[in-house]
């Protein structure tokens, strides 16, 4: 007995001298995460260099006097004064643009004039950002600069608890100071109409919200404000940029953007620099793809041969690697470059990345998947959540979810919804939503949101009257819990209403929106883009009673306000003249709508690529041309179409079923009916197995078999 207990004894002890010594490794290492962080602390004033902070460096300019100078003189923007109240009233500070807009360099001279005394940190994604909360929370004036604040608020990134232990306490005075592109902002909203409200999404939204209205800063610059370039005597290349103001922003033009656009455009040319213009091309995809960091040759190389390839491979003549990557990395005019080299690798120039580009591979998406960490798979399936590739995402957040990434379940949940498989994705979330309830309770947002997504789904697998009233309860807790005017409150009644609409109830759902657009106009602003998608349900709507006109005026106000607000390019804008063009076609003009159609397939199919839309669009298309009396081209393009939907979608996919039933109902005017019979029962039976027997399409297709 004594032996055992002294091998017992001796089995504790060395359980508390392990533990004792992680104990010991964990305090060393944070020890040394503060020392690294007391070794980046100045003061603002002491910043010299505001290239460290993520400032575009400008083009060279040399002369006898001043020697060489990466940064121009500062022209005060419009939003300066604005920037400077904000940073001394403190909290958290957001400025969003575009690439090269001038985000960084209007905030670093507003800050040095706000606030010259407090204390600078400069904040990193890849560091222990709770480390970074508790070293700021000791601090009494501080600056906490975040360059691409986008990047803190993936999974595991910045939360809104954060954000409020960095700002509290009394006596003190700190600000954090952010700044983030456009496109990358305007996915937290966005992608709540489109997607979910799902508890990674929400973290980073609540941050957001958190900061307010955020300050804007365009691409182009204000008479104003060129004006003031015009007029700069201290440094020549200001009034150069200015020449250039109707076309570039002054910034955009300082950092050399158009010029390394133009270069990556002529490299492509056999005998030029195509292998560097095929590297450039793979980092830019990286980070379209969801991987906003330096790439290693291990990766870019491969996949580089993917963009050499398509391009003509050998006929270009491309020239060898290690030429190619110092082409690439070769400042222009000693300023920016095409690729960013890091000690990790290789990052695009962030003013490449948010241009209209070609559809990304799919071995694009493949190559990277297999290459990125759990945690990386994990933003590259949100990233083609964005782009419609549900395949994808559904893939990404397979591996991230396999190993354990925080939310990785629930956007799995959610990517197999978007994959077409409505009711196995509400099986999944069931679940998930009565964890939320367990462990952050019923009336928690995160909870709340589980149950708008299971509405969702249930909808899409055409239990809509079941989502409708899920909507009711859901609406009223939202009520009493946010507010009658809360934005999430607003969307779950603009659900309601569309899902109105596919249950029959049309004029009960245009009533429904018409009450609620003062409200979302009133709360979230005319321009916000919920307002923009609940005003062109509107109009959907307005088709679906009959009101045709009404609907086309509608749609027509909001195409203009998309057009002026997104740019012609964007997806929403694309989606509205998808609509016009089937209203075009309900009011009877089949001809028009075709033209329409034509047209919208070539730019979609430009900025798109193989696409959800681009296929429904080509759907659309077969329809209409079996409509005006051209069956052999209808059957040809229907059956491309399904072909594509198949190898894109899957054969299970609602839009892949339809397709094969409007493809069946061309097809059967040149064979015998007891095929056409058969061919509809098969469908049918999908159907069934995949959407149930309760779903619309089911329904169609059984009617249509008991009238053959």
């Amino acid at each position: 007995m004594a032996a055992v207990a002294a091998a017992v004894s001796g089995v504790f002890v060395d359980e508390a001298r392990t533990a004792l010594h992680a104990h010991r490794q964990e305090r060393q290492a944070a020890a040394t995460r503060g020392r690294e962080l007391a070794v980046r602390t100045q003061r603002v004033r002491d910043v010299l260099d505001p290239i460290s902070l993520g400032v575009h460096p400008a083009a060279l300019r040399r002369d006898i006097a001043r020697g060489a100078d990466r940064v121009p003189a500062f022209v005060e923007r419009d939003r300066f004064d604005d920037v400077v109240r904000r940073i001394r009233q403190g909290g958290l500070v957001l400025i969003v643009g575009d690439s090269t807009a001038g985000k960084s360099r209007l905030a670093y001279e507003a800050m040095r004039v706000a606030v010259p005394d407090f204390v600078l940190l400069q904040a990193r994604p890849s560091e222990d950002l709770q480390t970074l909360a508790s070293a700021v929370g000791t601090a009494r004036r501080c600056v906490v600069w975040f360059d691409e604040f986008d990047q803190f608020l993936r999974a595991g990134g910045i939360t809104l608890e954060m954000v409020k232990a960095m700002l509290a306490g009394p006596e003190r005075q700190v600000v954090l100071l952010a700044s983030m592109r456009s496109k990358e902002y305007g996915r937290y909203s966005a992608r709540q109409r489109d997607v979910t409200d799902a508890a990674t999404w929400r973290a980073g939204r609540d941050v957001l919200l958190h900061a307010g209205e955020p300050v804007e800063l365009d691409r182009l610059w204000s008479p104003q404000e060129v004006g003031r370039a015009k007029e700069s005597d201290r440094d020549s290349r200001l009034r150069a940029a200015a020449q250039a103001s109707d076309r570039f922003g002054i910034a955009e033009v300082l950092a050399v953007g158009p010029e390394l656009l133009s270069d990556w455009t002529h490299a492509w040319q056999a005998g030029e620099h195509p292998r560097g213009a095929a590297l450039v091309a793979a980092a830019v995809d990286c980070r379209r793809m969801g991987l906003h960091q330096p790439v290693g040759t291990s990766l870019l190389v491969p996949m580089h041969e993917i963009y050499l390839s398509a391009r003509g491979g050998a006929v270009l003549r491309p020239e060898p690697l290690e030429e190619a990557l110092a082409w690439a990395t070769a400042p222009v005019q000693g300023a920016s470059s095409l690729l960013l080299p890091d000690r990790q690798g290789y990052l695009a120039f962030d003013y490449l990345i948010d241009l209209p580009g070609a559809a990304i591979p799919e071995s694009s998406w493949q190559m990277l998947l297999s290459a990125v960490a759990p945690q990386d798979a994990f933003d590259v399936g949100w990233a083609a959540v964005d782009l419609m590739r549900p395949s994808v995402a559904l893939e990404a957040f397979e591996i991230a979810r396999r190993h354990g990434v925080p939310d990785a379940d629930y956007a799995h949940a959610i990517a197999l919804g978007n994959a077409g498989q409505p009711l196995p994705a509400v099986s999944l979330l069931r679940p998930l939503h009565q964890q939320r309830a367990a462990q952050l309770g019923p009336d928690h947002p995160d909870t709340l949101s589980a149950r708008h997504d299971i509405a969702r789904y249930l909808a899409e697998a055409g239990r809509v009257s079941e989502a409708v009233a899920l909507l009711d309860r859901l609406a009223a807790d939202r009520r009493r819990v946010l507010g009658p005017r809360h934005t999430a409150t607003l969307v779950t009644l603009s659900s309601k209403a569309r899902f109105l609409r596919e249950r029959g109830d049309a004029p009960q759902a245009l009533q429904l929106f018409r009450e609620l657009l003062p409200d979302m106009t009133a709360v979230l602003g005319p321009d916000h883009v919920d307002v923009l998608l609940a005003r062109q349900e509107l109009g959907r709507t307005l088709g679906h009673t009959g009101l045709v006109s009404d609907a086309l005026a509608c749609l027509s106000t909001v195409l203009e306000d998309h057009e002026r607000l997104l740019g012609a390019a964007h997806p929403h804008t694309l989606s509205t003249r998808f609509e016009l063009a089937l209203l075009t076609a309900r009011s009877g003009d089949l001809h028009g709508a075709l033209r329409q159609l034509q047209a919208l397939l070539a730019e979609q199919e430009r900025i798109l690529g193989m696409h959800s839309r681009t296929l429904s669009t080509r759907h659309q298309l077969g329809r209409l041309l079996a409509q005006t009396g051209e069956p052999e081209k209808a059957l040809e393009a229907l059956s491309g179409v399904l072909s594509d939907q198949e190898r894109f979608h899957g054969t299970a996919h609602p839009r892949t079923l339809a397709t094969r039933y409007d493809r069946l109902l061309v097809a059967r005017h040149t064979q015998n009916p007891q095929e056409t019979a058969a061919q509809l029962a098969a469908l049918r039976e999908d159907c069934r197995r995949t959407l149930g027997e309760t779903h619309p399409l089911t329904r169609t297709i059984t009617t249509a078999l008991g009238a053959s």
